[in-house]
């Protein structure tokens, strides 16, 4: 049933139009005559009218009734009714929002009917249209996932906002958030998870500050935050110190407890720039720099901090072109086994021999290379390269030696890895025994069940399986055991401070009792001094590395020492007894 509110027309005038549309059954319409403005809005706003006939010649002649009809019918469809010497005005109306007009002489039943039909269609096309349209908007402006503005209405309210402090006087700060491994959920989690993650983090991040502060999403894992009204960097660093708070609490998404931090570079207006691409850039400087200062922190941008940035940025781009420019080289460190003294294997660790600034420390691009991506390209590098020289080896006397090479967490994340290991293994012709995979404890316990599926298809393939730097993760004795390992490695945080630390010397003694009670091989890394060695040859551990021995050497080193013996020529030779 439609609702046809009347206005302005007189009762012979309404009784006429009320006889034309009775009884008809295809489209039942209800007259409702009107005798006020007010009558007809009030009903507008209870949703108790669905068309509006308006008689410009009736009761209501002056020309401001439609203009405040339309202004207060909220969106319900006007037709306007007028005689036959006015259709200038009634086209006049329907410029200014009306559905349609009909001339008062000239009406009949189907024309009234058809007038009223496509006047509400017409309403509700409308309508949604403008819906869309602002959606459409809004969408051009907001971030799809989190509802956040994105960078185009984030670089717009900068603007005003420095326009505003500009003329005020006023200070504002910028905060450049970047969250700290979040690629490693993605990865590891699935996109899903990682997707519901970044909606929690906007939704704390929004709840945290000012309803007058903005808070924008730049794309990716990256958040921006402008802070109005800003006393000074300290109650901006306040601020910032909160936001770090409030995010590292966990997050509990589809039955996973996840935590996770972030780096936050801090920019003041107009301390640090006075527009808004200058204000940007030195939040994501001291962004930067605060990861680099072992995340989960926030820097305020310092000028010193340009040279860093630049410094970090040519690296980067030096750093791809290492691979293709064959600047990458490795190096190997032997293992030595305690019950024959002789060299059982290698460690292959990567070195960058830069052009320009000669041997780069792995300490200084290692980060870097897992920070952008670059680290499986290095890791399968790495791969292919010690089981080539692994290869020679045999040439010169070492048979059946083991070359241990450590993989990154994206790396073993993916789920190509086992081709890519049987691939290079098939290429090198590298006996798969001969191959040791070593993965770090931390990384072997993001995911277990993954962890669990990715170890057996390498077991399946043959090669060896170590933890890394095991006893600084979280391992779980119930997870171990159904881990199918061969080898565990006392981190060298825990060998430096033997003789010394008591705590150093029971953990590393638990370690080795532990991995001896599970039928597992032990190897203690980092072993330097001859007292060192003598505490891990007392607990029967089956083999070390160190500098005590040797520091990694590059591959022509290896060969020339294998030329001459099995057994490398130690300062102090290990005595076995």
């Amino acid at each position: 049933m439609i609702s046809a509110a009347l206005l302005g027309s007189t009762r012979r005038e309404a009784r006429e139009l009320e006889q034309l549309i009775h009884g008809d059954s295809s489209y039942a319409v209800t007259l409702l005559p009107m005798r006020s403005l007010d009558e007809v809005t009030k009903k507008v706003e209870k949703g108790e009218i669905d068309v509006i006939l308006l008689d410009l010649q009736g009761v209501y002649p002056s020309s401001g009734t439609f203009k405040q009809l339309y202004e207060q019918s909220c969106g319900v469809p006007i037709i306007v009714l007028t005689d036959d010497d006015d259709e200038n005005l009634a086209l006049s109306a329907v410029q200014a929002g009306a559905q349609d007009f009909l001339i008062k002489g000239e009406i009949d039943k189907n024309a009234l009917l058809r007038s009223i039909r496509y006047s509400i269609e017409r309403s509700r096309l409308a309508a949604q249209l403008e819906v869309s349209r602002r959606l459409e908007r809004h969408l051009a402006q907001h971030d799809f996932l989190t509802g956040l503005p994105n960078r185009l209405l984030f670089l717009d309210r900068l603007q005003q906002a420095l326009r505003h402090a500009s003329r005020m006087e006023k200070r504002i700060a910028v905060l450049f958030l970047d969250l700290d491994s979040f690629k490693r959920i993605n990865d590891t989690l699935g996109h899903g998870t990682g997707d519901q993650l970044l909606k929690g983090v906007a939704r704390r991040l929004c709840d945290t500050i000012r309803e007058s502060d903005t808070v924008a999403r730049m794309g990716g894992d990256e958040f921006t935050i402008i802070l109005f009204d800003t006393k000074d960097s300290y109650d901006a660093a306040k601020i910032a110190k909160k936001i770090l708070d409030v995010i590292s609490a966990p997050f509990f998404i589809d039955g996973h407890e996840l935590f996770v931090t972030a780096s936050i570079g801090i920019s003041m207006y107009p301390g640090d720039g006075i527009d808004a691409d200058s204000i940007i850039k030195r939040a994501d400087i001291a962004m930067y720099r605060a990861k680099g200062c072992g995340k989960n922190n926030f820097k305020l941008y310092k000028l010193s901090m340009d040279a860093t940035f630049f410094e970090h940025l040519t690296l980067e781009n030096s750093l791809r072109r290492a691979i293709t420019n064959n600047e990458l080289v490795t190096h190997f460190q032997p293992q030595i086994c305690l019950k024959t003294g002789a060299v059982s294997g290698f460690e292959a660790l990567v070195r960058w021999q830069h052009p320009q600034h000669g041997l780069v420390s792995p300490a200084k691009f290692i980060p870097l290379a897992e920070e952008t991506g670059m680290i499986t390209s290095i890791d399968e590098w790495v791969l292919r390269s010690a089981c080539q020289h692994a290869c020679r080896w045999e040439e010169f006397g070492g048979k059946n030696l083991e070359i241990a090479v450590n993989l990154s967490a994206r790396q073993f994340r993916r789920k190509s890895l086992p081709d890519v290991i049987s691939g290079v293994l098939a290429e090198t012709g590298l006996p798969p025994q001969c191959l040791c995979i070593e993965i770090t404890e931390s990384n072997v316990m993001q995911n277990v069940e993954h962890t669990i599926s990715v170890l057996g298809k390498l077991k399946e393939i043959g090669v060896k399986l170590s933890v890394d730097d095991f006893g600084k993760g979280y391992s779980s004795l119930n997870y171990l055991k159904r881990f199918p390992i061969d080898t565990l490695k006392v981190d060298r945080s825990f060998v430096s401070g033997i003789p010394i630390d008591r705590d150093d010397m029971a953990i590393s003694t638990a370690i080795v009792v532990l991995a001896q009670s599970m039928d597992l091989g032990v190897v203690a890394e980092g072993v330097e001094t001859a007292e060192q060695l003598a505490f891990f040859r007392s607990l029967r551990c089956d083999s070390m590395q160190g500098y005590y021995f040797s520091p990694p050497v590059p591959h022509e080193r290896v060969e020339e020492l294998l030329r001459s013996s099995t057994v490398l020529a130690f300062p102090k030779p290990v005595e076995i007894v």
